[in-house]
């Protein structure tokens, strides 16, 4: 694949919100990544050929957000430690609310304008472990990264008091 500009763009969020997930991918971060809509109705995502974001690009395909963070972190991983089985939201403080789905499939049903991001909680499936993600989402470019950057802050915080 030849790089353009929307690659460009899929490397340079994901370098800037993964940590060093981009430099040393691991069993931790394997399930992070970005889509990016690079026109009405068509996605890329990045990283390229991975089988385990094809339902997360499904998903936010339907939420149609010009771009979505999948974000996978310790402070995600305590955040949801913190809260009771069943719970169906994280107040990280008084007025961000973070939803917490249990399928990356009920992306698209969740609050659009719920702060821009949640947490998934996905099942146990026998074939496929667990994974807990934060998904991060904005209809402009310019403010993924500093969304991604104040919600892993807020989490640290939620999980540090």
């Amino acid at each position: 694949m030849d790089n353009d500009a929307h690659d460009a763009l899929l490397r340079h969020i994901f370098k800037h919100t993964q940590g060093n997930a981009w430099l040393k991918p691991s069993e931790e971060n394997i399930h992070a990544g970005v889509c990016l809509r690079i026109a009405p109705g068509q996605f890329r995502v990045f990283p390229y050929e991975k089988l385990y974001l094809e339902p997360f690009e499904a998903a936010v395909r339907v939420l149609n957000p010009a771009v979505a963070v999948k974000v996978r972190t310790a402070a995600v991983h305590a955040a949801l430690g913190s809260v009771g089985e069943g719970a169906t939201a994280i107040y990280v403080d008084k007025s961000t609310r973070i939803q917490i789905l249990d399928n990356i499939l009920d992306l698209p049903r969740a609050d659009k304008e719920q702060c821009g991001a949640f947490i998934v909680r996905l099942q146990h499936r026998p074939a496929r472990p667990a994974e807990c993600v934060l998904v991060v989402w904005s209809d402009d470019l310019d403010t993924i990264i500093p969304y991604c950057r104040d919600f892993e802050a807020l989490l640290i915080k939620l999980v540090w008091s």
